[in-house]
């Protein structure tokens, strides 16, 4: 057995037992899911993983060949688009997803540690205290606000490019407007093709 299947399994187990274990609810999610087994094959991996649910966390497997209750293929990049089973048709459609087994089975594992509920300054407090945990909530909470206000004026100064500067997009109101004078020429071509099926004298 190979150490790279070994150690980053062990380290994952061990992530994802401690963050379950900060959520007092997830007991009962795991005890619904206990004894599910998911396998995922990723084109750019090849191997494929083996995720099994047990009733107090859950276990990965690079080398586990059992039966499972669904097999995915897919790609890395499309695993975040299966969180919305509305995409699961277009992407089959699509040749990026293939699916053997419950195809919702994988979103409800991924809930597992979505859906936590983890009071991150309580845990921060139990560990370092009270003050240090306020200024490190506090700080984040700075960072991420800044953050926030970075992508937007990101995205807006991306928009002004594009439409401004390099008119690669239309404005709102030249877009508009030609949706106006394309529904204009319609209503006159119908108007026309009217005139020309009426008989005439």
């Amino acid at each position: 057995m190979m150490l790279w299947t070994v150690l980053p399994n062990q380290l994952l187990e061990l992530a994802a037992q401690q963050l379950l274990a900060l959520d007092p609810a997830s007991a009962d999610r795991l005890t619904k899911l206990a004894g599910k087994r998911l396998r995922v094959t990723l084109r750019e991996v090849g191997k494929p993983l083996t995720v099994t649910v047990t009733e107090s966390s859950v276990l990965f497997s690079w080398i586990d060949t059992a039966e499972v209750d669904c097999h995915i293929m897919t790609e890395l990049a499309v695993l975040p688009e299966l969180r919305d089973s509305a995409n699961i048709t277009r992407l089959i459609k699509a040749d990026k997803l293939d699916i053997d087994g419950d195809p919702m089975l994988a979103q409800q594992l991924s809930k597992l540690f979505t859906e936590l509920a983890i009071d991150w300054p309580e845990q921060l407090s139990q560990r370092i205290g009270d003050v240090p945990a306020q200024l490190l909530v506090t700080a984040f909470q700075r960072s991420r606000s800044r953050f926030k206000q970075w992508r937007a004026d990101s995205q807006q100064w991306v928009q002004d490019a594009l439409i401004e500067e390099k008119q690669v997009l239309p404005a709102r109101a030249q877009f508009l407007q030609f949706q106006a004078d394309v529904q204009a020429l319609r209503a006159r071509i119908d108007k026309l093709e009217r005139q020309l099926r009426e008989p005439r004298d």
